[in-house]
């Protein structure tokens, strides 16, 4: 069987004077985004000229939001309940993540806007501006944590770097790569700088520009990209 996706559909609702009006967002095999089947109060709109301004303004955003979306791979997802918080905290299975290059992305039932803090590999915390929801009240926040799809890399990982290391260490692959011509992205967790040494087709080392103090450790996670 071959199977290739020709297209992506985002369906969204707008409001406007007490009106809903909803739009799909199309975006084709190619990334190429339409925006069809406009529908208002009174059924579908052909002509632009009759939406009102804060929809097409919408719209807009709609499309830029849709052209991050299929770049991005969803790597977990979730929901929160408000009861009369500022803010929840969300938990990431370890394991998924090795560094906070991430988005969340939230859907609220009232469109209340969150923003996300505290990002580590294994969660992060979503905060509103005011108190949120109530006991009597609750407010369901649903989430997705997405990474950028072409920073998806081949091998990843996070090592430990202790002072009993020397300020470094070695990383080898459960199977040796074709060729040592591979590119490996760091991210060291914390302000220091880390290099790579002795890339081979099994492995290579990673380095830190500083001796580390007794009993001290930090992590640098990894992405090998082949290709």
């Amino acid at each position: 069987m071959s199977l290739t996706r020709q297209q992506v559909v985002f369906t969204y609702v707008s409001a406007s004077g007490g009106d809903s009006y909803y739009f799909d967002i199309v975006v084709d095999a190619q990334g190429l985004i339409s925006v069809m089947n406009i529908r208002g109060p009174r059924g579908a709109i052909t002509a632009t000229d009759t939406i009102p301004s804060s929809v097409l303004d919408d719209i807009a955003t709609a499309k830029d939001i849709a052209t991050q979306v299929v770049g991005e791979t969803q790597v977990d997802s979730g929901t929160l309940v408000f009861t009369g918080e500022t803010s929840q905290a969300a938990t990431i299975a370890a394991g998924i993540l090795n560094n906070v290059n991430y988005r969340v992305v939230y859907t609220t039932p009232d469109g209340t806007l969150l923003e996300t803090t505290g990002k580590t590999t294994t969660g992060f915390t979503a905060e509103a501006a005011v108190t949120y929801g109530s006991v009597a009240d609750p407010q369901t926040v649903t989430y997705i944590v997405l990474v950028a799809a072409e920073q998806a890399s081949t091998m990843s990982g996070t090592v430990t770097i202790t002072d009993a290391d020397g300020g470094e260490v070695a990383v080898v692959f459960t199977t040796a790569l074709d060729s040592a011509s591979y590119r490996v992205v760091l991210t060291p967790d914390g302000f220091f700088t880390a290099r790579i040494t002795n890339q081979l087709k099994t492995g290579f080392t990673i380095q830190m520009g500083y001796l580390l103090g007794t009993g001290e450790t930090v992590t640098v996670g990894y992405d090998v990209f082949v290709g």
